[in-house]
């Protein structure tokens, strides 16, 4: 099957008027810059899948990272691994038109399911900070998996019926093999996909605003000092680790949407390069925190017995530390 990369890099095309060489300068410009981007698309995806299956199998080796905190992100990672794969298989462009109608399918369901996971991970800080009741409990799991495993579904669904409407056939794909058929059309982009991240990430924001306003009315309410600011420290890594994968996945989001929209080129080499490195990126501010947070877990183990006990009558946290 001829790809864009065989095509274009590895192609002899014929001569012909305003040709020199077989090729002209300006087909040389577009073929190296699409060249380029298969090339950083294919290397930064990879480093992205390597490192995420690293952050994946640190937090399934050790029993205390496996708390509902760990398991949503664990779910995280599954699923930017599986947008990561599906991303370089798409690198060159993809001629069979089932085969780009379900890769930009699968693309839309498991972007949106990211971001699902996202909002579920800010909930689910939101209730440990404000110590709400049984937030770690079994059926807490089942619903944010039926949320973030269910709710794409409904998007895609939409997608599917935009898509239909827009070409009338929805296996004519005319127009996203230009797109490495990463996209389904405007309209499915940008109302069954652009349109529910943007709500996904504002509720994630929320809780994130939410959870920073009663985590510091809660470290204010503890006696001892020492205790007070190492609260302060560990909730303020948890809400930057959030809020750094939220910005991440937000500004690789809206330029893809853009590129889409628009077709403006610098966009589209904006948002290739920022979605192959996008899982490197999570990766590694999840490795940094966890060590962190770790080490202030070490730390607080290695207190008095006496001053655990008094430090705990008035510390509003989860028992055990949390992972992220």
């Amino acid at each position: 099957m001829e790809t864009l990369y065989t095509g274009a890099i590895h192609g002899f095309p014929q001569a012909s008027n305003g040709l020199a060489n077989g090729i002209s300068s300006g087909l040389a410009a577009s073929f190296d810059q699409d060249g380029v981007l298969s090339l950083v698309v294919v290397l930064g995806g990879s480093l992205s899948l390597v490192a995420l299956v690293f952050a994946f199998i640190t937090y399934s080796l050790f029993s205390d990272l496996r708390s509902l905190a760990g398991t949503t992100l664990m779910n995280l990672l599954a699923a930017l691994f599986m947008v990561q794969l599906l991303f370089i298989v798409g690198v060159g462009g993809v001629q069979d038109s089932q085969l780009c109608i379900s890769l930009g399918m699968s693309l839309q369901y498991l972007r949106v399911s990211v971001v699902c996971w996202l909002a579920a991970m800010c909930h689910h800080l939101y209730a440990t900070v404000a110590s709400i009741p049984n937030r770690d409990d079994p059926p807490t799991y089942l619903k944010y998996s039926v949320f973030a495993w269910g709710a794409p579904l409904v998007s895609l669904g939409g997608a599917t019926l935009l898509q239909m409407h827009e070409t009338n056939d929805i296996w004519k794909v005319d127009d996203l093999m230009p797109f490495n058929c990463w996209f389904l059309g405007a309209k499915a982009t940008v109302y069954a996909f652009g349109i529910p991240v943007i709500l996904l990430l504002l509720s994630a924001g929320y809780y994130l605003l939410k959870a920073a306003i009663v985590a510091r009315y809660t470290c204010s309410m503890q006696l001892e000092i020492k205790q007070r600011e190492k609260m302060k420290r560990r909730r303020a890594l948890q809400l930057m680790l959030f809020l750094k994968v939220s910005l991440i996945i937000g500004l690789v989001v809206g330029c893809g949407v853009a590129s889409r929209v628009w077709k403006v080129p610098f966009l589209w080499a904006v948002f290739c390069t920022g979605h192959s490195l996008q899982g490197l990126a999570v990766a590694l501010s999840v490795a940094c925190n966890c060590r962190v947070l770790k080490i202030y877990s070490r730390k607080s183990y290695k207190q008095p017995k006496h001053q655990i006990a008094k430090s705990s009558s008035m510390q509003l946290l989860a028992p055990a530390p949390d992972p992220v």
